[in-house]
């Protein structure tokens, strides 16, 4: 059960007051008069009120009224739909919210009360007392009575719908039907206003009429909690079956064991509660007409303070009272009795000393008297009904704290150092002289007094020793406790140091470990073995077994500072005073199932005065307008200011971010590329939402940045270097060209001076030898047959080198370095061979008029291996026909010399043929040579490529 019957015995709920959070109009919320309160999938509470209506995320209220598009502000009911929209009931009709507009029904002449969904997505409401489908838009007939009229509308814990019509009882709709719910024949005589079928009990169902509650349960209906006399106007179950009924003067908590009324007594407020809501995370909402809108915190602790009748919350001491039930509080407005099932009441002290109602300690003693410590206005002590002051008013002590030996004695921690009393002889005797703090019995005849300046081991009222632990020398000690071998020290600075008796280890608990604050003003072990740690920022619970911090059960603790050494142990209770009051917690508090908290992407920003584009659904960004504002909401009703966020941008980060409280996140300067935000809600002690929200976008890369963009550059970079080779090979090119053709017009002047000095050398040579050839001749005797063939023959020569040395001359004469003049000059010298012969000599020369310049080497080549093979042909062959044929055809010339002789055998030719030479010649000059012969002739066959002659000529 919940922490909230601990003190809930009687039925006014005396004395405690409640954990009520309060949200009004100076919260936010856009009218204070509350008819319905529903929630979205998004886990935003929408509440309406008859001024408008708001959504709440926790944190900020978002408000909405006609201005917005209602048909109407004053709104009387609410319900989350399907795909969720947001139904709402007012004085003009039906409207609906389908999260960016509002729709209003046309019919605006009555109004929409009760509204609510079940669990196909169907929303109902009330229409003039009539049941109506607000998704069809249709009145519905339950009783099949068109006249019937429906007092109440609600759905049970697995959404089915219920429905009261008067005179007739209750409905469900099963399957598409409504069916009578069976029951007693008086059911048709109450007004039901509102209806609970509770979860726990199974055919247990609760009818709220305004005659009172009625609880139906086998069949039978029967009134119920006839002491709630106000109307009831709203009812629900908590997730712990407890049942809650707003009223028209606060609200009823109902349990088996217990009803609390919560009013303006006890934390809450007497006004009219129009609505009870629990939410997904099972917090409690009450809406009240008039007081706003109230959360109730089930935190683990109750509180008395001012409104409980204690005039001052700072209470400094808390002990048990003199008789049985009773619980004493000092504060520094007096000091006060707390008796189960009655009021805080205030004990009265004898003294006009202002300084006796400043209560410092509260002991009770062996004897169950009362012992109060002041601060300069004495020490006194309650023994059965009277109150003595144990002190001389000459005295003036301020007591600190105080302990009772196994001998009886009194100790006491005052500014003036450890003191003991003697009650018979009312004789003080002074131990030490340091400031005191806490003081503790450690064994039957030692005590441990805390000071200013570390602590002292006080062994047979005697003998004084320093404590020289390590760490505890110099520190002001404020609370001490004995749990088994250990002393645990509170510090003023330090926070909590651990002390093993035996071994002398010890260890200190602070901040860093989890401790609220380093300041440890009280120290206690409870029954189950649990350690309390009241601290100057908060409560925290120790694990006696290892010493560590115990997390709590609920994260909304209270930020509040404790007093030294105010804190007892009652019954199943703690009690802590503190600076707002006194904190009664349960020793075993059971724990809640924890709810995750819920986040979600608010809204998504870019550079202003620019409209994002989504390509499916993806944000699309220009590189210009790389930045991106993301904003994004946790719901964590039950404590949004526990709520952090941790957040990743997947594209430059792989790990969530650290807790932090910002919820937006606001990017610059994105580098193009493909994101995906991600981001957690997470609590104070690390619970994570249930979900991720993200967000994807992509930031287009700069022209320059696209695939394209460096394709053309990476191909303009090859066409470049591409470039400065084909640069550099044409200069290199160019300066070749240039140096052979200076070559060649070198070559050029000495081939045609050699030709013409060869000519005019060599011709007068052949000349003078002709003409003396001729004296001579002409010297010798007719008759002289012998001296004249030698004539001839010398004459023969001398024209055969004549004939050869014009072939030479025609070879160095530059002019005839061309491919036709090659040709026409082996045509020439064939018909010039058969001139004096019966052999008819062809010719056939095409080359496509076309000039091609030869190199030297090449003509020279080309002529000498025809020349050989129209000598053969005239001189071996015994040819009638030789046909000279050369064609220029796609870049090959081929020259052919074809006869129609005896041919010769190629495997073995005679010598005399020459074909060796004109083989060499032939790869000479790179080209192919063929020579074809049998009985019918020979054919030699040279085929050129014209790359080839381009490459000789430029050779």
């Amino acid at each position: 059960m919940l922490f909230l019957f601990l003190f809930s015995y009687c039925f006014d709920g005396f004395s405690q007051r409640y954990n009520f959070e309060q949200y009004d109009i100076e919260d936010g919320l856009t009218q204070s008069q509350i008819t319905a309160i529903t929630q979205d999938s998004k886990r935003r509470l929408w509440i309406s009120t008859l001024g408008g209506l708001s959504r709440f995320n926790g944190k900020q209220f978002t408000n909405y009224s006609r201005t917005n598009g209602l048909s109407s502000n004053f709104i009387l009911s609410l319900s989350a739909g399907k795909n969720d929209e947001i139904w709402i009931g007012s004085a003009r009709g039906l409207s609906k919210y389908n999260g960016h507009s509002f729709s209003n029904s046309a019919d605006t002449r009555k109004w929409i009360s009760d509204l609510t969904t079940d669990k196909t997505g169907t929303t109902y409401g009330l229409k003039a007392k009539r049941l109506y489908n607000a998704s069809k838009d249709a009145l519905v007939t339950i009783s099949n009575d068109t006249t019937e009229m429906v007092t109440a509308l609600t759905t049970d814990y697995f959404r089915n719908i219920w429905a009261a019509v008067h005179g007739k009882g209750l409905y469900r709709l099963e399957n598409g039907k409504w069916l009578p719910f069976a029951l007693e024949e008086k059911i048709k005589d109450l007004v039901i206003t509102n209806i609970l079928v509770d979860e726990l009990n199974k055919g247990k169902i609760w009818l709220l009429t305004p005659n009172g509650i009625y609880i139906s349960q086998n069949n039978t209906i029967n009134k119920a909690y006839t002491e709630i006399t106000t109307e009831c106007n709203t009812i629900i179950q908590d997730n712990k079956g407890a049942v809650w009924i707003g009223t028209n003067s606060g609200a009823y908590y109902i349990t088996p064991a217990t009803v609390i009324h919560f009013n303006a007594g006890n934390g809450f407020t007497d006004n009219v509660v129009n609505k009870i809501f629990k939410d997904v995370e099972n917090n409690i909402w009450l809406g009240t007409d008039g007081s706003g809108l109230f959360r109730f915190n089930n935190n683990s602790y109750v509180t008395f303070d001012e409104t409980q009748g204690i005039e001052s919350r700072i209470v400094m001491a808390i002990a048990n009272g003199p008789t049985p039930g009773t619980i004493w509080l000092g504060s520094y407005g007096g000091l006060y009795e707390y008796k189960q099932n009655q009021r805080i009441k205030k004990i009265k002290i004898p003294s006009q000393n202002p300084n006796s109602y400043r209560i410092n300690f509260l002991h009770t003693d062996h004897k169950n008297n009362v012992w109060i410590g002041t601060p300069g206005g004495g020490l006194w002590r309650q023994s059965g009904q009277r109150m003595e002051r144990m002190d001389s008013e000459k005295e003036h002590i301020a007591y600190n704290a105080m302990i009772e030996d196994n001998d009886g004695t009194i100790w006491l921690s005052t500014n003036y150092g450890s003191l003991t009393f003697d009650p018979n002889t009312r004789k003080f005797t002074r131990i030490t002289k340091q400031f005191g703090g806490g003081i503790l019995k450690l064994g039957p005849d030692s005590v441990i007094a805390g000071t200013q300046d570390g602590a002292w081991l006080i062994v047979n009222k005697k003998t004084i020793t320093p404590l020289k632990i390590k760490g505890l020398s110099g520190s002001s000690i404020l609370s001490m406790l004995r749990h088994k071998d250990y002393v645990l020290f509170g510090t003023a600075d330090y926070g909590l140091l651990i002390w093993n008796i035996k071994t002398g280890i010890t260890r200190f608990l602070n901040t860093k470990s989890g401790l609220a604050s380093d300041h440890i003003y009280s120290l206690l072990e409870d029954k189950t073995g649990i350690i309390w740690v009241g601290t100057g920022r908060g409560i925290n619970r120790i694990n006696p077994k290892t010493f560590t911090i115990i997390s709590p059960n609920n994260e909304d603790e209270l930020l509040v500072e404790c007093n030294q050494n105010a804190i007892l142990q009652y019954d199943n209770n703690i009690w802590i005073g503190t600076t707002k009051g006194v904190l009664v917690y349960g020793i075993n508090p059971n724990p809640e199932k924890k709810i995750k908290p819920y986040i979600y992407i608010n809204s998504v920003s870019t550079t202003p005065n620019y409209k994002p584009e989504y390509v499916e659904g993806v944000l699309t960004l220009p590189y210009n307008h790389n930045r991106i504002n993301i904003n994004y909401t946790g719901i964590y009703l039950k404590n949004p200011g526990a709520l952090m966020y941790r957040y990743r941008l997947i594209g430059l980060d792989s790990k969530f971010s650290q807790p932090g409280s910002n919820s937006s996140m606001n990017f610059t300067a994105i580098p193009a590329g493909k994101y995906k935000f991600e981001v957690k809600a997470v609590t104070k002690d690390g619970l994570s939402s249930i979900n991720t929200a993200s967000v994807s976008f992509e930031i287009l890369p700069p022209y320059y940045q696209t695939p394209l963009f460096k394709f053309c550059i990476v191909m303009l970079i090859l066409a470049l270097i591409l470039f400065t080779v084909y640069t550099i090979l044409m200069f290199n090119e160019r300066k070749r060209k240039l140096r052979l053709k200076i070559k060649l017009e070198e070559q050029f002047k000495i081939r045609k001076q050699t030709a013409e000095d060869f000519h005019d050398d060599l011709g007068n040579k052949l000349t003078r030898i002709t003409v003396l050839s001729e004296v001579l001749g002409s010297m010798i005797d007719k008759d002289d047959i012998e001296k004249r063939n030698i004539l001839k023959k010398i004459h023969c020569n001398v024209n055969e080198l004549y004939s050869g040395t014009r072939d030479i001359l025609w070879s160095l004469n530059p002019k005839n370095d061309s491919l036709d003049q090659v040709l026409n000059h082996i045509k020439d010298f064939g018909q010039e061979m058969v001139n004096e012969t019966p052999i008819l000599f062809k010719f056939d020369i095409d080359l496509n008029n076309k000039y091609t310049k030869l190199s030297l080497d090449m003509s020279r080549n080309i002529l000498m291996i025809f020349k050989e093979s129209i000598h053969n042909s005239l001189k071996h062959a015994k040819a009638n026909v030789i046909n000279f044929e050369a064609k220029l055809n796609n870049g090959m010339l081929l020259i052919t010399l074809q006869d129609d002789g005896i041919g010769f055998d190629t495997e073995n030719p005679n010598e005399g043929h020459g074909m060796h030479n004109m083989y060499v010649r032939a790869k000479r000059i790179n080209a192919d040579l063929n020579i074809i012969s049998n009985e019918n002739g020979t054919s030699v066959l040279l085929l050129v490529n014209f790359s080839t002659l381009k490459h000789f000529k430029n050779a």
